[in-house]
């Protein structure tokens, strides 16, 4: 594992309801974590990604960055939401170079939409055969990264790197365990955010297959606000008061506002069986696809009482909530509680600063 030393970096995650910010260095065991940060997003400004306020969003990811006293000389920022395409794919057998010439006109094949009108890259995953290669293609609108970019700079803070937000949960949680238990699994690693969660699938080390839905934790306070007329604080607050494990209990799903949480967290059960099978029947299509071995939740919508015990209920394979001080790499002086499940995509992007690029 290589560092640059050049510049100190902010991994900045811009989400629908909140910012936050994460600040991390190199460290004997592997990275140490010195600040931790969130704010509100203001409200109305970002929707599924798209920044629709630059100023109003520059401005607080400048006051966070202020009143956390976080001094760095570049951001590392996240592409999230479901206009970015990131997917697997067989290329041509081509030289790295060629594939950077031809990347375009290869992507259109895949890409919805205009490839004119995103940013494209893809990095070569795997020779196949002498005629064709695995291509890990990524594609994202240009106004979706524009927006970003301009927010953090108007915040004082020039983009050193973009990427998808998935890349930075798996290297948070998963790439820098130095045990590397997870190099012969297939992980499907979920992000619950608010206003969205991204279900991706990582067979050995390697994206196979990654989607963002439009479920996330403010789907289920918008359930209870709307069943029981509750004010939004009133909902949020009482969604971490329930438990889904009661509702494996005989008769303890009962409780009115459980049934409407469990109602909700059922259509993310759903979306992610739909995946599994998907990974199962059409990904790799001879059949032999490998089988989920474990699923990680993160996110701060991940943080519902009993929402790992239940998903491993209902799917039959093992469920894991993961945060940031789950990785025995990442250490901390204190002054932190919990996991940090909400962290993971923030402190990762930090994370991506350091380390050189493969």
């Amino acid at each position: 594992m290589g560092f640059s030393k050049i510049k100190s970096y902010v991994g900045v995650d811009i989400g629908n309801t909140h910012i936050r910010v994460a600040q991390v260095e190199p460290s004997a065991l592997g990275f140490k974590v010195t600040k931790l940060a969130t704010a509100p997003t203001p409200p109305d400004t970002v929707r599924d990604g798209q920044i629709s306020n630059i100023e109003a969003v520059g401005t607080a990811i400048k006051s966070l960055i202020k009143e956390s006293h976080i001094h760095a000389q570049a951001a590392v920022i996240s592409a999230t939401g479901g206009t970015v395409f990131v997917r697997t794919v067989e290329f041509p057998k081509l030289t790295p170079q060629m594939l950077r010439d031809s990347i375009k006109f290869e992507a259109g094949r895949y890409v919805p939409g205009s490839v004119e009108e995103a940013y494209v890259e893809g990095e070569i995953v795997e020779v196949v055969s002498d005629a064709t290669m695995n291509v890990l293609l990524v594609a994202a609108p240009r106004d979706l990264i524009d927006g970003r970019v301009a927010a953090c700079e108007l915040a004082g803070l020039p983009v050193e790197v973009v990427e998808v937000d998935a890349f930075a949960t798996f290297r948070s949680l998963i790439e820098t365990d130095p045990s590397r238990e997870h190099d012969s699994k297939t992980i499907l690693l979920v992000d619950i955010g608010a206003g969205s969660s991204s279900l991706t699938v990582i067979d050995k080390g390697q994206f196979v297959l990654h989607r963002s839905i439009p479920h996330g934790g403010n789907t289920l306070t918008d359930a209870l606000r709307n069943a029981f007329k509750l004010e939004s604080q009133d909902a949020e607050a009482g969604k971490f008061v329930l438990d889904l494990t009661d509702t494996l209990n005989p008769g303890g799903g009962e409780n009115p506002p459980l049934k409407v949480i469990q109602s909700q967290v059922d259509d993310l059960i759903r979306e992610l069986r739909r995946s599994m099978n998907y990974l199962q029947t059409q990904q790799h299509g001879t059949g032999d696809a490998p089988a989920v071995d474990v699923i990680y939740l993160c996110g701060g919508g991940a943080l519902l009482n009993g929402l790992d015990v239940y998903t491993q209920a209902k799917l039959g394979v093992p469920t894991v909530r993961v945060g940031i001080f789950d990785n025995p790499s990442t250490s901390q002086p204190g002054g932190f509680s919990g996991s940090c499940t909400e962290y993971a995509v923030a402190a990762g992007l930090c994370m991506r600063g350091y380390l050189k690029a493969a």
